[in-house]
C-alpha cells in the first residue's frame, strides 16, 4: 500500500517541478528564485535568462508576455543610464533592468528591535534584498524591483540608486497608487502591465518636476481621475515640496 502512495506522492512533486509551481507558499527573500539563472523555477517554460519570477502561478501563463515587456525595457524601450563608455560599447541590453517578483504570502522576519516586521516593511524588505544583493541585475545600480505579495496584498517597488535619480520617493508613491484599487480586486496581470508602462514613461521623462510624464493622462476605456485620487496627488505634492526630494 505504502508503495503505489509514495510513487504517486513522487509523480505530484515531479509535475510540479516541471511545470514550474513551487509547493512553497511562504516567502523569505533569501528564498526566492533568480529568474536569471533558474527560469524554470521562477515558472517559465524557457532556460533563457527572465526578468520575472512567479513560482507560485500567480499570474499563470501570463508570465511569458509580461517577461517580454520586460526584457523589451532593457533591450529597447528605455535609454541607458549607466556611462557613456558602457552606453557606446556594451552589446545586448543597456536599459533599465526591471524585475518583478511573486508570492503569495511572505514569512514576516524580526526587525533590529525585536518586533515583528509589517506586511509593509516585509515587502520592502523583500524587494530591497533582491534587487541589492540575490537578484542584482544592472551594472550601475539601474535596477528596479517590482514586488507583490498575493495574500498580504503588498506592493513595493525598489530602485537602485542611479534608478532612484528617476524613479524619486514621489514617483513610487504615485506609482503604487494607480494600480492600489487593481490588486485589491485581484486584477493582478492588468495591475502589473499599467505600473511596467507607467515606470517606463517615468524612466525616458525628460523632466523631474511633480506634475509631468503623462501619469495623469487615464487610458482607453478608464473613468475619469477620482476625487479621491486627486486628493492624494495634493498630498504628496504637497510633501514633495515641503520637505524636498531624496
Amino acid at each position: 500500500m505504502l508503495a503505489p502512495l509514495l510513487m504517486l506522492a513522487l509523480f505530484v512533486l515531479e509535475a510540479d517541478i516541471i511545470c514550474g509551481q513551487s509547493t512553497k507558499l511562504e516567502w523569505l527573500p533569501d528564498d526566492m528564485y533568480n529568474p536569471l539563472s533558474e527560469p524554470r523555477l521562477c515558472g517559465l517554460n524557457t532556460d533563457e535568462p527572465a526578468y520575472i519570477c512567479d513560482p507560485n502561478k500567480i499570474i499563470g501563463d501570463k508570465i511569458h508576455s509580461m517577461n517580454w515587456h520586460l526584457k523589451d525595457a532593457a533591450y529597447n524601450s528605455t535609454s541607458c543610464p549607466c556611462s557613456t563608455y558602457y552606453c557606446e560599447n556594451e552589446r545586448g541590453a543597456v536599459g533599465y533592468r526591471i524585475g518583478v517578483a511573486l508570492v503569495r504570502r511572505m514569512a514576516l522576519q524580526t526587525n533590529t528591535d525585536g518586533r515583528l516586521n509589517t506586511p509593509e516593511d516585509q515587502a520592502q524588505l523583500f524587494a530591497h534584498r533582491l534587487g541589492n544583493g540575490k537578484w542584482n541585475m544592472g551594472r550601475c545600480e539601474e535596477d528596479i524591483v517590482i514586488f507583490y505579495s498575493e495574500e498580504d496584498k503588498v506592493l513595493a517597488i525598489y530602485g537602485g540608486s542611479t534608478a532612484n535619480q528617476k524613479l524619486s520617493p514621489y514617483y513610487r508613491a504615485l506609482l503604487r497608487h494607480k494600480v492600489g484599487d487593481r490588486l485589491n480586486e485581484g486584477r493582478i496581470v492588468q495591475a502589473l502591465d499599467n505600473l511596467i508602462y507607467d515606470i517606463k514613461k517615468v524612466l525616458n521623462c525628460e523632466y523631474s518636476t511633480a506634475y509631468s510624464c503623462g501619469l495623469y493622462e487615464v487610458r482607453s476605456g478608464s473613468n475619469s481621475i477620482t476625487s479621491s485620487i486627486t486628493v492624494f496627488l495634493s498630498v504628496i505634492t504637497a510633501a514633495h515640496f515641503i520637505f524636498g526630494r531624496e
